[in-house]
């Protein structure tokens, strides 16, 4: 049985034999009549309409060619995920310039529209010569060269939509405004360009919302542009994201390698990520070639990023180096963690007791401590603890590790630990969780502290103390950081529990780490860790912190167990050898002699 893809792939290969504009179009109409013969091939269609795009539509390429619209790598892909995740969730498409997703988004409204009955779709474009040009290039020019066999009744044909009588179906298109869309019922909306739209989105979103049918397909499709509600779409969880970095479209390549010559520093780095990547030397050139093509070199990083947080650009003066920090963020995006979990524990209570024997306390333990993967654990292991081994197998040493808290101090924020090796610096963990109760979070760093060889522990204090008091006070752990302050009339230094944020250790803190991302930006493995480092911004007032909507928790955890490592060793922890309690144990050494014991004593020999 002949199936719809039988039939593209007929297409492909005799276009690719013969380049014959003439003869597909006689293709073309032979397989419309096929398929318009044929119950199965028709009912195929219906319920996948787009597969008439690749079996009878025509595109205009970027060399004004009329061609077969054929689905390219990326438009291909769209597809696949459409068909995957079906239309419970909108689509969120961040992409480099020129990709081709407007033209196959425009493409499968039409081939609804001629396909379905009662159908009605819409594209909002973000500027009315946007609006012209969708419809006129994307949509007329498309629609003009389909076999009359595929060319529905027309009610009317206007200059911003489509009308098909027989069939009640439409496809039209508006400029963004805050009123668009309504008294509307719609089956499928294209948000072209969304990030540039200069009406309310969340309005717009109000509106068309209203007339959206339980089952629509939702596509918001865009190159990025800065921190706006666009930007807030993207993090808030409610689409299917979908970055389409621009190495992914096969027609991006150059063989004119002169261009790979280059002493720009910022471009021999950006060569550099781009090979760890896995781009080819074709792929390079080309961007090395786009890149010289522009006065404002930095334009490149938001037409053509490599990492969704490298295309919005933030305001405000970041901290941190965000090239470097883009870099690294590209290098690690694939990189699969070694483990992603929480701890399991057993709390044992051990009563305390007066001389009289009365129970005036308990003292609680945590035992048979285990780390349990799982996929929605909020602790990220991204190295096992190191240990360093002598030629017998035997453990000689221990790396010693730093753990940094922050809790949240108020609505929206994380509690957060990050543990590094103090013999590099190197985060080794990461623990985020956004709601969580103090005493868990505690015994949770308690655990990770144990992990890793009683790691030193300094949390910060100005929200809560409660956590660093569990630490202490319940649990006794063994290795807490304490700082000096000073206290009373007489200014008498005390010492005291965690690690207090002022308005002078803050910046300190915060430098420190500047400094050390700026040396060695490898010494964060933590994807997350690094976003926030791209939004920690210095504000008119000249605080530093995370520009508005963003969180910082993870940064200043960091910072702190930074700042609070110099109290821990940078040299491996010697293994200690206990030496054998057989005889105390078994012979009862000493005053502790059994005179019950059913050993011989030496007299009696």
């Amino acid at each position: 049985m002949i199936t719809c893809q039988d039939i593209i792939n007929k297409r492909k290969r005799i276009w690719n034999e013969k380049h014959d504009l003439d003869y597909d179009k006689g293709l073309v109409d032979a397989s419309v009549r096929k398929i318009l013969s044929t119950k199965e091939l028709v009912d195929e269609v219906r319920a996948k309409p787009y597969l008439l795009v690749e079996i009878a539509f025509y595109i205009v390429d970027k060399k004004r060619e009329t061609i077969p619209f054929f689905f390219n790598e990326v438009q291909e892909d769209f597809i696949q995920q459409l068909e995957r995740h079906g239309t419970k969730l909108p689509y969120f498409i961040l992409k480099g310039r020129q990709q081709g997703f407007t033209s196959v988004i425009t493409a499968i409204q039409l081939s609804y529209a001629i396909v379905r009955k009662n159908f009605s779709g819409f594209t909002i474009a973000d500027r009315t010569d946007n609006t012209l040009s969708i419809f006129n290039d994307k949509a007329k020019v498309v629609y003009n060269r389909l076999p009359e066999l595929l060319h529905p009744q027309e009610k009317f044909n206007s200059r911003n939509e489509l009308f098909f009588d027989k069939l009640n179906s439409s496809w039209r298109i508006a400029t963004a405004t805050d009123e668009v869309g309504r008294s509307r019922t719609l089956n499928f909306v294209h948000y072209s360009e969304v990030a540039f739209y200069e009406c309310d989105l969340s309005k717009l979103q109000k509106g068309i919302g209203e007339a959206i049918t339980a089952d629509a397909i939702v596509v918001y499709e865009s190159t990025a542009n800065g921190f706006n509600q666009a930007k807030d779409l993207w993090d808030s969880g409610s689409c299917h994201n979908l970055f389409y970095g621009w190495w992914r479209s096969q027609e991006y390549r150059s063989t004119e390698y002169q261009y790979l010559e280059t002493k720009d520093a910022w471009l021999i780095a950006r060569i550099s990520v781009l090979k760890e990547m896995g781009l080819d030397k074709e792929q390079i050139t080309w961007y090395c070639k786009k890149y010289a093509s522009y006065l404002d070199k930095s334009s490149i990083r938001q037409e053509y990023p490599i990492t969704p947080e490298e295309a919005f650009v933030a305001s405000g003066e970041c901290v941190f180096d965000k090239e470097t920090i883009s870099n690294q963020m590209a290098k690690i995006r694939h990189l699969q963690v070694a483990k992603k979990g929480l701890f399991e524990y057993e709390k044992e209570a051990t009563p305390v007791k007066d001389r009289d024997g009365n129970i005036i306390d308990v003292e609680w333990h945590l035992k048979d401590i285990r780390f349990k993967e799982a996929q929605d654990g909020y602790i990220t292991i991204h190295e096992e603890p190191r240990v360093k081994t002598n030629k017998q197998g035997e453990v000689v040493g221990l790396a010693p590790y730093v753990l940094g808290g922050d809790t949240a101090g108020s609505g929206e924020d994380y509690f957060t630990a990050k543990v590094i090796c103090n013999l590099d610096g190197k985060t080794v963990a990461t623990l985020r969780k956004q709601y969580i109760d103090e005493d868990i979070y505690a015994e949770q760093v308690y655990c990770l502290g144990k992990y890793y060889h009683d790691a030193l522990i300094g949390i910060e204090i100005n929200y809560s103390r409660q956590p660093m008091r569990v630490l202490h006070k319940t649990y006794g752990y063994p290795n807490l950081y304490m700082r000096e302050e000073t206290k009373g009339i007489n200014d008498k230094q005390v010492a005291e529990y965690g690690f207090l944020t002022t308005p002078k250790t803050r910046p300190i803190i915060i430098a420190d780490l500047v400094r050390l991302m700026r040396d060695d930006v490898e010494i964060e493995c933590d994807y997350q860790t690094l976003k926030e480092m791209t939004t920690f911004v210095k504000k008119a007032n000249g605080r530093q912190e995370a520009i508005d909507g963003e969180h910082d928790d993870l940064v200043m955890a960091k910072a702190i167990a930074h700042f609070i490592s110099r109290h821990q060793s940078y040299q491996w922890l010697e293994v200690v050898k206990k030496e054998s309690t057989f005889l105390q144990d078994n012979f009862n050494l000493a005053f502790n002699i059994d005179e019950n014991s059913s050993f011989m004593n030496w007299e009696d020999w």
